[in-house]
């Protein structure tokens, strides 16, 4: 028997048991073997070409000669340039507006040193406004950024959270790496608070957002959380507190309290302080006690001079899974944006829990909050697939979310993973998934038909054609 024929046959029974036993799905995401062959594919994913997956799906062939116009015009101050750039979007070419508004948006004007114009926000949101409502991401961000800082001149809260909620969800701008825009994530969160903002108040989601800008080390949300957390609504640090505990950095209670111990944690987060040490006052509450009070684990160590080996990493996270010292060391490694490492520690939570041995319990929304990361920021195929059947199969305190799993899957198919596709050609995904896939691949133009919540020849045919294998 052929070594290729072997290899179809063990990925047919992979894929048979990964949708016949919800066990064997979740095993899967840490055995080692799993971990070595998906880490392998990570080698694979950073070696190739990375194509057009970054491209969006309703760009126009001149995009391209658009943005050269704004570097030229921008960064090296060619006047023709930008003459040409104007003339486009004042005759309504949608790309070229958007790209005018990033020369007169303030916020870029560092970038765009020898721009022939002054910064000038009023101006800026007029040239965003239409590409932002067709749903251009740079323009949706632009909108955003000018209307909710209140040092523009531009302010107005309602209309920028609704450009900002809308920027959020565009999935081109998640595919596009725009979500890294920490400011705007900043801006962002606030709408989560904010009584005239009209969003539905939720601190927790801000609380998320507010600690993703502290861990991008963005200097404004640093301070803010530390210098001025006790300014704060209690129910947010409380939601600040209970964030920073999933993160690891966080041992005291969610109890909305501006403490010094909170603080530390959000300083540690930054990367500028050793990390929390427990609860003030834990010594002596303590000091009648015959037996010495177990640690809750170490802070999280500074990352080694040195970025471990994989094999190193592999036998790290095997360790990790009873040792809190080695569990804090790779979570570390994670924190500190080691990709291999953030695999590992999203596949360590969720492995089913050793009442005796286990250090940390299973964790859905943690592990898909690395995969996620890993997906878009790292543009690592392995991690989007086990995402998307992360969500497609639930569990481990992360709710089944058919629309999560589709965009995750339309992610790794852009990132080439074959893995996805095999698995699509299966039968067996979860309800709702089969219609949120199709809609997503309408969206882009590559599948044609009904939109049905079931796996058709159509829905193939479209995923394999965004795979790049018609």
């Amino acid at each position: 028997m052929s070594g290729a024929t072997i290899g179809t046959d063990r990925l047919r029974a992979h894929a048979t048991l990964w949708y016949a036993d919800a066990r064997y799905r979740l095993a899967w995401l840490v055995l080692p073997q799993a971990a070595v062959a998906l880490l392998a594919g990570l080698a694979l994913a950073l070696l190739k070409p990375a194509g057009e997956w970054g491209k969006p799906a309703d760009s126009k062939e001149n995009e391209k000669l658009y943005l050269d116009l704004l570097d030229k015009a921008g960064k090296d101050g060619d006047r023709a340039a930008f003459e040409k750039l104007r003339t486009a979007a004042e005759a309504g070419d949608v790309s070229a507006r958007s790209f005018m508004g990033a020369l007169y948006n303030p916020e870029w004007a560092a970038v765009y040193a020898k721009n022939p114009v002054k910064p000038d926000a009023a101006k800026a949101l007029t040239y965003y406004q239409k590409p932002a409502d067709l749903g251009f991401p740079g323009a949706q961000r632009g909108m955003t950024e000018l209307l909710l800082d209140p040092a523009r001149g531009q302010h107005d809260l309602k209309r920028g959270c609704r450009y900002g909620l809308a920027f959020q969800a565009n999935p081109v701008a998640a595919r596009n790496n725009y979500l890294d825009s920490w400011s705007t994530l900043y801006w962002i969160a606030g709408c989560y608070t904010d009584a005239g903002s009209g969003v539905p108040r939720d601190p927790q989601k801000a609380a998320d957002l507010y600690m993703n800008t502290v861990a991008a080390k963005l200097p404004r949300a640093v301070t803010t959380f530390t210098d001025e957390l006790g300014r704060q609504p209690p129910d947010l640090v409380a939601a600040i507190q209970r964030d920073l505990a999933k993160r690891g950095f966080y041992t005291g209670p969610a109890d909305g309290t501006a403490t010094p111990q909170t603080r530390a944690a959000v300083q540690a987060l930054a990367g500028r302080g050793a990390g929390p040490q427990g609860n003030a006052g834990a010594g002596s509450a303590g000091a009648g006690n015959t037996g010495a009070a177990k640690p809750a684990g170490p802070p999280p160590p500074a990352p080694p001079a040195a970025t471990p080996s994989v094999e190193e990493l592999i036998a790290l996270s095997k360790s990790a899974v009873s040792n809190a010292a080695d569990a804090a060391k790779l979570r570390g490694l994670a924190e500190s944006g080691v990709p291999v490492a953030q695999y590992l520690y999203a596949a360590m939570h969720l492995s089913p829990a050793n009442r005796e041995q286990r250090v940390t319990a299973p964790d859905g929304p943690l592990a898909a909050r690395y995969l996620e990361r890993l997906a878009v920021e790292r543009s690592f195929a392995p991690a989007a697939a086990s995402a998307a059947f992360l969500y497609d199969l639930g569990g481990a305190g992360l709710q089944r979310d058919p629309a999560k799993a589709a965009d995750l899957t339309i992610r790794a198919l852009e990132l080439k993973s074959t893995e996805i596709l095999q698995n699509l050609e299966q039968d067996q995904w979860g309800a709702g998934f089969w219609a949120a896939l199709q809609q997503r691949l309408a969206d882009r133009n590559l599948y044609q038909g009904r939109v049905v919540d079931q796996r058709n020849d159509r829905t193939i045919q479209a995923a394999r054609r965004l795979l790049g294998n018609p």
